[in-house]
């Protein structure tokens, strides 16, 4: 916010009553203290002689929603490479975040990948992220849609299978998906 300020040549106490605002709510935005209401953050980018844009675009890996997005075109392109990546970072992110964020990242289902195996890993994912930070498990883990008849091996290599199988998390593995831990968690 201070840098539209600043590039509007404003004061704050201009800019705000340009916008209609208290100048205390700006140096409150500008200081990270208020987060304003998007009708909020309109007026005041138009006091300013701009215009407010919002960009909404898919993101594998703010929730497990948008991964699953992401493996659609990944499995088009048989990438078996990016949705691991993809998921290793989805697993970072929620570790860093706070528990709110963890919750709308991991609480929704996941909209069906086209392939069972990704399912599967989808909902061995969120429970194994679930239970690393002691939050329930999001009952659409449980769906029989989300556990496989057969092992699938994410490697192609026959060599690695051995290191998956002993490295895969319980929340995989229960699911016949073989997966070492150290896939998601080494970015």
């Amino acid at each position: 916010m201070r840098g539209v300020r600043a590039d509007s040549g404003l004061s704050v106490r201009a800019l705000a009553d340009a916008a209609g605002v208290a100048a205390s709510t700006v140096h409150r935005i500008e200081q990270g203290e208020l987060q304003p209401t998007v009708d909020m953050l309109r007026r005041i980018v138009e006091a300013a002689g701009m215009r407010l844009r919002i960009d909404v675009r898919p993101d594998y890996s703010a929730s497990v929603v948008g991964l699953a997005r992401s493996i659609v075109s990944d499995n088009a392109a048989e990438d078996r490479t990016g949705p691991v990546r993809k998921a290793a970072e989805l697993a970072h992110r929620f570790r860093v975040t706070d528990p709110e964020t963890r919750r709308r990242m991991i609480t929704a289902a996941p909209p069906a990948t086209g392939d069972p195996r990704w399912d599967a890993f989808l909902a061995g994912l969120a429970e194994w992220l679930a239970v690393q930070t002691d939050m329930p498990v999001p009952g659409w883990t449980r769906h029989d849609s989300r556990y496989l008849r057969r092992g699938w091996w994410v490697t192609r290599m026959p060599s690695m299978r051995a290191w998956e199988y002993a490295g895969s998390p319980v929340s995989f593995q229960s699911r016949g998906v073989y997966l070492h831990r150290d896939s998601l968690t080494n970015i």
